[in-house]
Parts: C-alpha cells; sequence; structure tokens
C-alpha cells in the first residue's frame, strides 16, 4: 500500500503541536484505534507515546504510515484522555531527548536507541509477535535476542524491517516480560550458592 501524503502531514502538524491524537489503522474494524502522542513521522512510519483508555502511559508504538487511515485530534475522545492524563498525573514523556531528522530512518532510529538502552521490544507481523533485545540492526534487518514464555534468554531470530507492523517498546507486554526476567534472574542467584555447596 501507497504511503498516504496527506496523512503524513497531518501527523508532521500533530507531532508539531504535541497534540493528542487518535489513529485509525483497521478497515475492518471501525471501533479500533489507538490514541496518543505523535512524537515523529518520517515518510514510513510514525512514532506514538500511547495511552491507554484510562489514560494512562502505555509506552511506545512505531507504526506504519500506509496502514493509517484515519487521524482525529481535538475531538471529545482526546479531551476526556486529556483529563484523566491530569487526574492520574500522568506526564508525557519523549522517548528520544534529541529527535532524528525527518530523512532519517525512523523506525531504525528506534530500533539503535533500543539496541543502546536495552530495551525489551516487541515486533507484531500478523498474527505474530515475538519479544526480545536488539542485538544488531541496519536499514534492510534487525536481529533480536528473544525471550521466552518465561522471560529467559532463547534464540535469536532477524527480522526484515519492511515485515514490521508494529514496534512496541515499554507498553504492558515488555514490563511483563521485564519482571519475569528479573524473577528469573533472582531464582538463578538463590539457586547457585546451593548447587556450590553440593559440589
Amino acid at each position: 500500500m501507497a504511503t498516504n501524503g496527506y496523512m503524513v502531514y497531518l501527523l508532521r502538524i500533530l507531532a508539531a503541536q504535541g497534540a493528542l491524537a487518535s489513529i485509525y489503522t483497521d478497515p475492518n474494524d471501525p471501533d479500533g484505534f489507538c490514541a496518543g502522542f505523535v512524537e515523529a513521522v518520517d515518510a514510513n512510519h510514525v512514532l506514538m507515546c500511547d495511552l491507554t483508555p484510562w489514560g494512562q502511559i502505555d509506552g511506545w508504538r512505531v507504526r506504519r504510515n500506509s496502514d493509517v487511515i484515519q487521524v482525529l485530534s481535538g475531538e471529545e475522545y482526546e479531551q476526556r484522555l486529556a483529563m484523566l492524563m491530569a487526574h492520574h498525573k500522568e506526564r508525557h514523556r519523549c522517548f528520544f531527548t534529541d529527535y532524528p531528522a525527518e530523512d532519517t530512518d525512523l523506525l531504525l532510529s528506534v530500533l539503535l536507541e533500543c539496541k543502546a538502552r536495552r530495551e525489551i521490544i516487541s515486533i507484531i507481523i500478523g498474527n505474530e509477535m515475538i519479544t526480545g533485545r536488539v542485538l544488531e540492526a541496519n536499514g534492510l534487518r534487525v536481529k533480536i535476542r528473544l525471550l521466552d514464555f518465561f522471560g529467559r534468554e532463547a534464540e535469536e531470530e532477524t527480522v526484515t524491517l519492511r515485515e514490521i507492523e508494529i514496534l512496541e517498546i515499554d507498553t504492558q507486554e515488555e514490563k511483563m516480560y521485564g519482571i519475569l526476567e528479573t524473577m528469573e534472574a533472582q531464582r538463578m542467584t538463590l539457586v547457585q550458592p546451593e548447587d556450590k555447596q553440593d559440589d
């Protein structure tokens, strides 16, 4: 699907304004949308700080511009989200300290930043989701050290960037894996002294 130039234009205006927006990406589900702050846009992708329907920050997601079919801002829903954010004392946290230039590959920039920070990420391709940490990334593909169901390090997987439909960072999913990983590390710390006594 070709990138909709008008949608990119709208998204860039919203990013410049720091405005709350709702973005619709599923033509089969008119009620299915995401809402939050548009932080950065390039020719192919948009980075958003997402909010739950209850006005709480739910990490960041990178989506393809070509999947965006409608953008709304300043409507009652966004107004309500702003009220709920104020109630929860939530503040918009930006993903980048210094945002990349518009002609920079946004998806790659986010992946490289995640690698530098050792962030847990999730990649959605169709009905599949994989979660792990970025090992390497270039303009064509990303290599990830996967985390298994219990947050333990598993095999490596390489994904082509153009396959990625949604990239998630610090959402509830990744936070859950972070907790599981910490619990596993604590369990291993407790097990090791016993192993030494057995030797």
